[in-house]
């Protein structure tokens, strides 16, 4: 019996010899804009990793929610899969993904900036390697600032800063100051007030601290520094290209969108480092790379999710898109990128000077859900939001409005 036994172990050693793993990789909307790039990384790792090959699937962002539910639910789900971190927090909390821990070293999660790496650890386990990350920059017209008698080369740090150059250009100038995208809920985090009780039972932003913020948008309606309909990014971008705003906060994309629509307002233009709140975060869209519980091969999954996400081909990706690596070692690390910012590059420039601040990043929707229950966290966000642009309108004063949003969502967290 053991002799029959050894032989079927040498038997099954020789099969395995040659045996290729093939694991399944799916990216959101990535191709055909960034094919060549994400073959590079799949040519390089399967060359380094013999035995190994990798599928690449290419998924509709806004397809991929419902693919991989079903894909989960049928055991065919990819191996590793590209998802935002509420996404990634949601399929985690359904124990659909797989924790990570056990094939990571702290080595290699300490390449990553902490905040960004804890957006998707729950309950002391991590569920993703980040990968990208957008954060928004100041973009500011220089030619309006020396109108308003302010110094270009001076730009605002902080939002009280942005107020009183706001108030200058407003009174010099006769334009807008700024475009606030006003995000009630990302409001409160980025200056530090609590969104709940620590038991999650009650609402805690009834603050003095919130007064003051609420009041500070009212100021800015009132005194015409701010767009009337508060539209965000969209109106923000129609009325910085047209000269009638001199600070717009936003992605770095949007400086293509300028140089593209308005080139004689591109050519005043220079950008600086998103202003912060009391909190002194910024906000950061990240995506992440996760393995669903399904994967046959979590290991090299895995260590397919931290090549992806290594700082080489993190850095090489700002050859081909407006993102920022989520690794510690940054866009001082591109030659190319130094290069063109040197030469005048606005892009270039905004990409370097945001990989510079990235310690301050932090994906405000990783905060919010894990401190109000995900089945309640939209209707929150919407009274937040209904109350907040009531007050700065002056439908209602600023101490109504905390009050009465307060009151709804404790009945709204009650149920």
């Amino acid at each position: 019996m053991r002799k029959v036994l050894f032989v079927f172990i040498i038997f099954a050693a020789i099969l395995s010899i040659g045996k290729t793993v093939t694991i399944e990789f799916w990216t959101l909307s990535l191709s055909p804009t960034f094919n060549d790039y994400i073959n590079a990384i799949i040519k390089d790792f399967e060359a380094q990793n013999p035995g190994v090959k990798v599928k690449w699937v290419d998924v509709p962002y806004g397809a991929v929610v419902q693919k991989l539910t079903a894909a989960i639910a049928a055991g065919k789900a990819p191996d590793v899969v590209n998802l935002n971190t509420t996404w990634v927090i949601d399929f985690a909390s359904q124990r659909a993904l797989a924790p990570l821990d056990e094939y990571v070293t702290l080595a290699e999660k300490n390449r990553y900036w902490d905040k960004l790496w804890d957006a998707t650890v729950i309950d002391g386990k991590s569920y993703a390697v980040p990968w990208y990350a957008s954060v928004p920059v100041l973009i500011y017209n220089k030619e309006l600032f020396k109108k308003a008698g302010l110094d270009p080369t001076k730009p605002p740090k902080t939002w009280d800063e942005v107020f009183e150059y706001s108030r200058k250009i407003r009174v010099n100038v006769g334009v807008y100051g700024f475009e606030p995208n006003i995000i009630a809920i990302d409001d409160l985090i980025l200056e530090g007030i609590p969104l709940v009780t620590p038991d999650g039972k009650k609402a805690a932003f009834n603050t003095p601290e919130a007064l003051e913020k609420l009041k500070w948008y009212q100021k800015a309606f009132n005194e015409n520094l701010i767009p009337r309909s508060l539209g965000g990014y969209r109106e923000g971008r129609e009325l910085y290209q047209s000269g009638r705003l001199a600070m717009y906060p936003a992605g770095i994309t949007m400086l293509k969108h300028i140089q593209i629509n308005s080139p004689d307002i591109y050519k005043v233009t220079d950008v600086a480092p998103h202003p912060v709140g009391k909190a002194g975060i910024i906000k950061c869209s990240l995506m992440n790379l996760a393995v669903p519980i399904t994967s046959k091969h979590k290991d090299i999954a895995v260590k397919f999710a931290l090549f992806v996400a290594s700082p080489k081909w993190q850095i090489e990706f700002s050859n081909y898109a407006t993102v920022i690596p989520s690794t510690k070692k940054g866009l001082d690390n591109n030659p190319n990128i130094l290069k063109k910012a040197k030469e005048g590059d606005l892009s270039a420039k905004a990409l370097l000077m945001a990989s510079r601040f990235m310690d301050k990043a932090a994906d405000l929707s990783a905060i919010a859900i894990r401190k109000i229950p995900r089945d309640k966290y939209a209707k929150f966000r919407k009274i937040l939001q209904i109350y907040w642009f009531k007050a700065i309108k002056g439908y209602m004063t600023a101490e109504e409005a905390l009050k009465q949003a307060e009151k709804e969502i404790n009945d709204l967290l009650s149920q």
